[in-house]
């Protein structure tokens, strides 16, 4: 029987956290898991927590969240061999789509015994841990605002973007190893190591998180109209395909900018200098998969 610690936010006011004690005692398949459920009572306490599971040696640690919580969870048990499990509970829950964890609650409890274990890369970004996407540039100003907006979803992510179109593209240089490949001015530079932001909005749909490649896909400055194709490559999985787009692969990456300021790990923005050093660590990370 394997140990299983679920981990998640009891105060996020939605219904379906709130419920989720109860439905992990329902559905969960007893025969194969002994479940402990630990609520946090502060931000710190994700971390905290995992950091209990470890030395409790649990199994598997159950990340019941967004794609914020996972992170948090996912950067304590690199290299211990836990895998990490998935309630996708976000709002947009790119990490879990990648992986084809069932999105209803009931059903993600009720399938935990039929996924495998499997090893993936991590993305370390000034030493602080990514394992789905990440951003310089427009993506990384907006995670930053939408950190303080009360209206969560889908709707307050659409209207914090909406708000900052007139964003201004910023002046980049890219690094692979130490040699310079790209420099100019970027609306955003994208770190792709699975395949999207979350609500099937794809940054690069050829992305694999365990090939020991991560992929840095620039959108360089453009014009008015260009705008309507960027957001059409968007929501058909081509933004590494479009005109706009440079995409480069490999593993270890510096950008350069003249100023410090907002990046993105996962959808949490962090406020960083000039200088981001971009690295993978293959399969340091083990997680319980659906595909």
């Amino acid at each position: 029987m394997k140990k299983v610690i679920v981990i998640y936010n009891p105060f996020s006011g939605r219904k379906k956290v709130k419920n989720l004690p109860a439905s992990i005692q329902e559905h969960i398949d007893r025969e194969l898991f002994e479940v402990h459920i630990w609520p946090t009572e502060k931000a710190d306490d994700v971390v905290l927590l995992t950091e209990k599971a470890i030395r409790e040696k649990a199994d598997i640690v159950l990340a019941a969240g967004g794609d914020g919580t996972i992170n948090q969870i996912a950067s304590r048990l690199v290299n211990t061999g836990i895998a990490l499990g998935i309630i996708p509970l976000g709002s947009g829950n790119g990490f879990a789509r990648h992986f084809k964890i069932p999105l209803r609650t009931e059903a993600a409890i009720e399938r935990l015994g039929l996924l495998k274990p499997r090893s993936v890369d991590t993305v370390w970004v000034n030493r602080h841990c990514m394992v789905n996407v990440g951003g310089i540039g427009f993506d990384a100003h907006i995670s930053s605002l939408f950190a303080h907006v009360r209206k969560r979803g889908l709707l307050g992510y659409f209207k914090t973007i909406v708000k900052n179109l007139n964003y201004k593209s910023r002046y980049y240089r890219l690094y692979n190893k130490n040699l310079l490949v790209w420099e100019g001015r970027a609306f955003m530079m994208s770190i792709a190591n699975a395949t999207q932001w979350g609500n099937n909005v794809v940054v690069h749909s050829g992305a694999l998180p365990d090939d020991g490649m991560l992929n840095m896909v620039v959108i360089a400055r453009f014009g008015f109209f260009d705008f309507f194709t960027i957001v059409g490559s968007l929501l058909t999985g081509k933004l590494h395909r479009n005109k706009n787009s440079i995409t480069f692969t490999g593993t270890d990456f510096r950008v350069e900018r003249d100023h410090e300021g907002p990046v993105h790990v996962d959808g949490e923005p962090l406020w960083l200098g000039k200088e981001i050093n971009i690295n993978i660590e293959p399969l340091s990370l083990s997680i319980l998969s659906n595909g």
